[in-house]
């Protein structure tokens, strides 16, 4: 599965590990990844597995082209180290282990030690030179305690985003998901606003619903406009899909 980890300037900003058979970068923030700077295309680059499972890495046609260890290119295969630079940013290529998803033993994935290490905490949407990146789109430390001191007294549950295989640790008492700046998860893609969904902690449990009167959400296959969490369960919002977990 293929790793991408953003750097401006030296500074590592963001770790990708996604499992798509088609990843796409660019200004949009439909991308796979997404870099809202002006010196990257809407839709500048797409890495594709070939029929040898090797990716393959396309210039789509960018205004500023796509070099890879310093060449300019419209198409190569990608070998692990390698770097992508796109505008002022460069994104280093690596094969890593796919991440396995194991909710009865009480794992939730597994992946390489160093991998959470080089995960950035931090985001920003709005200032540039800063990436367009998503508040929580980082892995957590799979220990989920400490979460009464956060406000959910026995609270270890998460969000687990299954295209991306990110974890959103579910540690307040009340959390949005939608596309504003201030949403604890952020999702984007047609009809999501701000705040579109929230997570709210109440006596027996927590509950996932709509904040728009026209919003709808799929808990399970099936439309809902509020629901109690249950463990495993899977929630669907626009493109987004989440699963559910419990631990302990």
């Amino acid at each position: 599965m293929p790793k991408f980890v953003i750097f401006y300037n030296g500074e590592p900003l963001k770790t990708y590990e996604i499992d798509e058979p088609v990843v796409t970068i660019g200004r949009l923030p439909e991308n796979s990844i997404t870099i809202a700077n002006m010196g990257v295309s809407r839709r500048h680059v797409k890495i594709e597995e070939d029929t040898d499972r090797r990716y393959m890495l396309s210039d789509l046609n960018s205004l500023n082209g796509t070099y890879v260890n310093g060449k300019r290119i419209k198409k190569i295969n990608l070998s692990s180290g390698d770097k992508i630079s796109i505008g002022k940013y460069t994104i280093l290529y690596e094969e890593t282990e796919k991440m396995e998803m194991e909710p009865e033993s009480g794992s939730y994935f597994s992946m390489p030690s160093n991998t959470v290490n080089q995960l950035n905490p931090y985001y920003d949407r709005v200032t540039e030179p800063r990436m367009a990146i998503p508040m929580n789109d980082i892995a957590v430390d799979v220990n989920l305690g400490d979460a009464e001191e956060n406000g959910v007294k026995d609270n270890n549950a998460v969000l687990i985003e299954t295209n991306k295989h990110v974890v959103h640790k579910l540690d307040k008492p009340y959390m949005t998901i939608g596309s504003g700046e201030g949403d604890d998860i952020f999702i984007s893609g047609f009809m999501i606003g701000e705040g579109q969904v929230s997570i709210e902690k109440r006596e027996d449990g927590l509950y996932i619903g709509t904040n728009k009167l026209m919003s709808k959400i799929k808990v399970n296959g099936k439309t809902v406009r509020s629901h109690l969490l249950q463990h495993k369960d899977r929630i669907e919002v626009g493109s987004s899909t989440f699963r559910f977990m419990e631990n302990g």
